[in-house]
C-alpha cells in the first residue's frame, strides 16, 4: 500500500513538472480533487506546503482509523469466543476511538476541500490587482483598468 502511493506521488509531482503554466484554476475541480485525494486540490493549485500537511494528516487519520477499526475486530471475537467482559470493554474502547477517528478525518476533509476550492479561485488574485490602478490627481480620482 505504501509502494502504491508513493508511485502515485512521484507519478503526480513528474506529471506538474511538465505541465503547461495555467492563468486559471477551476474551483470545482480543486474541491473534487480535495475531496477523493488527500490534498489533491492543494496540489492542484500549486499550494505544496499545504499539501504535504494535508496529506500527511489524512493519511495519518486514515492509518490510525483503520488500526482502532482492526483493534475493534480483534477484541470483539476474543469477546464472541470467551465472553469475557474485559475483552468487551477493549472492544467498546477501541469502537469509540475508531468513531472519534472518523469524525476527525470528516472535518479535516471537509476543510481542506474548502481552502482547495477558495484557493482556486483566488489563485490569479495578485495578477488582477496589479490591473486596476487607482489615481489621485488634484481633486480628481480616477481608476484606471489595464486588460
Amino acid at each position: 500500500m505504501k509502494r502504491i502511493l508513493i508511485l502515485f506521488l512521484i507519478v503526480i509531482m513528474a506529471l506538474s513538472c511538465f505541465a503547461e503554466e495555467v492563468v486559471n484554476k477551476k474551483p470545482m475541480k480543486a474541491a473534487a480533487l480535495s475531496l477523493f485525494i488527500p490534498g489533491g486540490g492543494q496540489l492542484y493549485n500549486e499550494a505544496y506546503l499545504k499539501f504535504g500537511i494535508i496529506a500527511a494528516l489524512e493519511g495519518s487519520l486514515i492509518g490510525l482509523t483503520l488500526y482502532h477499526h482492526f483493534k475493534a475486530e480483534d477484541y470483539y471475537s476474543k469477546y464472541e469466543s470467551t465472553a469475557d467482559e474485559l475483552y468487551y470493554d477493549k472492544y467498546t474502547d477501541y469502537y469509540y476511538r475508531k468513531q472519534n477517528d472518523l469524525w476527525w478525518l470528516g472535518v479535516t476533509i471537509f476543510l481542506s476541500t474548502i481552502d482547495a476550492y477558495v484557493d482556486a479561485h483566488l489563485f490569479n488574485f495578485e495578477a488582477e490587482k496589479r490591473k486596476i490602478h487607482l489615481r489621485f490627481d488634484g481633486e480628481t480620482i480616477g481608476l484606471r483598468y489595464n486588460f
